[in-house]
């Protein structure tokens, strides 16, 4: 028998490099494909002009805008078979407006990723109680669209998924920093932003030249309108739980929280709020130019007098703006919310976002045995709804403000663009009175204290405006006593890390170019 000869040292230290070269290369990709939902791929970059056509019907005429851009694309490729078939629940919380979007990317969504079958559930809430109540009985939507604040009390509730642990930072520097921002808690991102949001003040042209700077201005402008037969303001106070009035608290220089000694604590309870709530019963009851409408928004009594043009002024957001477009055409005007006369603050909306989120498995009732395929599905879901094409879409047809950073400065640049006809260039004329509005807006605190403020308001503000048996001191302490009283019964009045209470008050959206 020969002898065994020795390896050389040179082949020796080759065949240990060949061995550590694929031991790393497995075990990175056992990290990846472990860590993150999307299985490896190979990524090419190219460079395809895109032409993006919107229709959209008025009552005046048809809006078609053909607009050629060029812009850079990421092609994905995946290198694994297609997965086994998985059902995700969808609470859909989207108007009418937004729903034409969402469907179009549902559709695309659908084709592909034909693996995945989605149930969409219309016309959901974008409130935290009723995800609360379901998750409590296991039986929640796997992926609800819902507020930034809303998803922060059910991030602290456990109820929601940390996307931070599945997703890179990069991957969140892609959206509008306010946005992350307002999903973000702790340090973790519990929801990927569909838009940007907050309220302006829609005006009837017809009955407007030009739109009030000031309260003094608003109540002089909505006598006259009075006078007419038609309502000047169509406001219902109590309607939205304090989600529009905060706007006007911060004017008349409120804010929702303060802190002592480190902790959290309501701050409703303040000459601001008295002469906020005090303001707008005089308008109502006294001056008789508000209109306390029952209900909110396009689908409400406040859209429906100000679309059959009986009311000339409301607050509401851009999510109901072709509603209004639609039925009011090139008289329709937004503009910011004024300055209050008596302090020189601007009436300050809550400037938020909603998204996407998902559920845990003990809230949603999925099986241990499922919970990767169907996280797998939710993440590819949330992440597509969330993407260039669906923020644009929503834009063309709703005209939301997008939250990407790529499909917001794109939208902007289409309102700089020569109008294809006058229908179009009312609505960009528009769309630059609602942006306007960001430079005057303050933070909407997404701390799960924010839950029960709404409650706190809303019981007190009816029976202030809508009861007449209490004053407004008695309104403005009866609210931040329950608020308080909630917040103790939920073990909430220790503090929660935020930003400083100053932070609250800056808006940090992009200026508007155009």
């Amino acid at each position: 028998m020969r002898p065994r000869r020795s390896i050389s040292t040179a082949a020796l230290a080759a065949i240990i490099i060949v061995i550590i070269v694929i031991a790393v290369a497995g075990g990175l990709a056992y990290y990846y494909v472990s860590k993150h939902h999307v299985t490896p791929t190979t990524t090419t970059t190219t460079t395809p002009t895109t032409t993006t056509t919107t229709t959209t019907t008025t009552t005046t005429s048809t809006i078609t805008t053909t607009t050629t851009t060029t812009k850079t694309t990421t092609t994905t490729t995946t290198t694994t078979t297609t997965p086994s078939a998985v059902t995700i629940t969808v609470a859909n919380s989207y108007s009418t407006s937004e729903n034409a979007a969402f469907n179009a990317s549902l559709a695309a969504f659908e084709q592909e990723y034909p693996w995945i079958h989605v149930k969409v559930q219309y016309g959901a809430s974008v409130g935290a109680s009723d995800y609360l109540k379901a998750a409590q009985a296991g039986n929640a939507p796997i992926v609800i669209r819902v507020t930034s604040d809303a998803g922060g009390a059910l991030f602290a509730a456990g109820i929601l998924v940390n996307l931070s642990q599945y997703l890179p930072p990069s991957y969140f520097s892609q959206f509008n920093p306010t946005a992350v921002e307002d999903w973000t808690l702790n340090g973790a991102v519990y929801g990927l932003p569909d838009n940007i949001n907050y309220i302006v003040m829609f005006y009837n042209k017809k009955f407007i030249t030009a739109p009030p700077n000031t309260t003094d201005q608003l109540i002089q402008i909505a006598k006259q309108v009075n006078k007419t037969g038609v309502w000047g303001i169509a406001y219902g106070v109590g309607g939205t739980w304090g989600y529009r009035f905060a706007a006007w608290f911060a004017g008349f220089g409120g804010q929702i929280f303060t802190t002592v000694n480190g902790k959290i604590y309501p701050a409703l309870n303040s000459s601001a709020m008295v002469n906020a709530l005090e303001f707008w019963y005089n308008l109502t009851y006294n001056l008789r130019v508000n209109y306390l409408a029952p209900s909110p928004g396009a689908g409400g009594v406040e859209g429906q007098l100000f679309m059959a043009n009986k009311a000339a002024i409301i607050f509401d957001g851009p999510w109901d703006l072709m509603t209004y477009f639609n039925a009011l055409g090139c008289n329709l005007g937004a503009a910011p919310l004024p300055v209050v006369s008596s302090t020189g603050l601007y009436a300050a909306p809550l400037i938020g976002s909603t998204g996407w989120a998902i559920t845990t498995p003990q809230a949603n009732g999925v099986p241990k045995s499922q919970w990767n395929a169907t996280l797998h599905a939710a993440l590819l879901f949330i992440e597509f709804m969330s993407n260039y094409t669906h923020e644009m879409n929503l834009w063309n047809y709703a005209r939301d403000i997008p939250a990407l950073k790529s499909a917001y400065n794109y939208a902007i640049s289409q309102l700089s663009q020569p109008a294809p006809n006058q229908t179009v260039a009312c609505l960009n004329q528009v769309m630059k009175g609602i942006l306007e509005q960001s430079q005057h807006g303050q933070k909407f605190p997404n701390i799960p204290q924010m839950n029960y403020y709404w409650p706190s308001f809303h019981q007190y503000a009816v029976w202030y405006f809508a009861y007449k048996n209490l004053s407004a001191v008695q309104a403005a302490q009866g609210m931040e006593s329950y608020f308080i009283s909630q917040l103790q019964a939920n073990g909430l009045l220790d503090p929660v890390p935020i930003a400083a209470l100053e932070n609250l008050m800056v808006a940090e959206l992009p200026a508007s170019r155009y």
